[in-house]
């Protein structure tokens, strides 16, 4: 198979790409079905700068018929991974034949159910930064004019261009932590407001999900000494990797 290096990145992976077909073809007559999140803007930092970040699965925002998609995924193979909620489902596909390791033999696809009709919309509403607000719909992945195709919030690509981390909506408590992984790929931090608005939402972190951001930021950032060295250059001075400390700031 010849890969197309004027698609997508993650289309230069030949299963993935045969994966994605696959994908495509289970989208129910009247359904729409976007890709957002980190495969997205990897692919349109990949386009700016030839490089590519680290992203672990498929975000998929999907307007319309949930259960038939799902049950047409299943049908070609699919089978559900650990989410399935009322407005999102986690399916996966085998990468190999005997996997072994989690994320690198499957392609996941979290699927996250929209009730707003409009994909802009969503992603005004749902988009923790400018950088992450870009959508293209699944149908025009395979197109070589798919950049062109995008959808994104106003500054959206900009900001992605001049790696500068402006917040759009707190629409996690985890995100200063996301922040600072994107920080230590060379990401200007966002205003000293916004940072503020970032640490005091990590008050609302439950311990297991609190104790699940640390260890990745850890492993991203390579080592706790790193992830200090980020929280000084964000002027924070309450230590956040003490969940006593995440507690009060509530």
């Amino acid at each position: 198979m010849t890969i197309n290096k004027k698609l997508p990145l993650f289309l230069h992976d030949e299963k993935t790409s045969e994966i994605f077909k696959i994908v495509i073809a289970s989208i129910p007559k009247g359904t729409k079905a976007y890709l957002v999140g980190g495969a997205i803007r990897n692919a349109i930092y990949y386009k700016y700068f030839k490089k590519e970040l680290p992203r672990r699965d498929f975000d998929i925002m999907l307007i319309g018929d949930k259960d038939s998609f799902v049950k047409n995924l299943r049908g070609n193979g699919f089978v559900y991974g650990k989410i399935k909620r009322k407005h999102e489902v986690v399916v996966k596909m085998k990468r190999i034949p005997k996997p072994i390791h989690i994320h690198n033999d499957y392609l996941y696809l979290d699927i996250h159910i929209s009730e707003e009709k409009s994909a802009l919309k969503n992603l005004s509403q749902n988009s923790n930064f400018t950088i992450n607000g870009s959508t293209i719909s699944l149908k025009d992945i395979f197109k070589e004019d798919w950049f062109d195709k995008l959808i994104s919030l106003p500054g959206a690509l900009a900001d992605l261009k001049n790696k500068q981390l402006r917040l759009n909506q707190l629409s996690h408590p985890a995100n200063l932590f996301a922040c600072m992984r994107f920080m230590s790929l060379g990401f200007k931090p966002p205003k000293q407001a916004e940072i503020d608005l970032l640490l005091k939402s990590l008050g609302g972190l439950e311990k297991p999900r609190y104790e699940k951001n640390i260890k990745k930021l850890f492993g991203y950032v390579g080592g706790e000494a790193n992830a200090r060295g980020l929280l000084k250059k964000l002027k924070i001075k309450q230590d956040i990797f003490d969940l006593k400390v995440i507690k009060t700031l509530k």
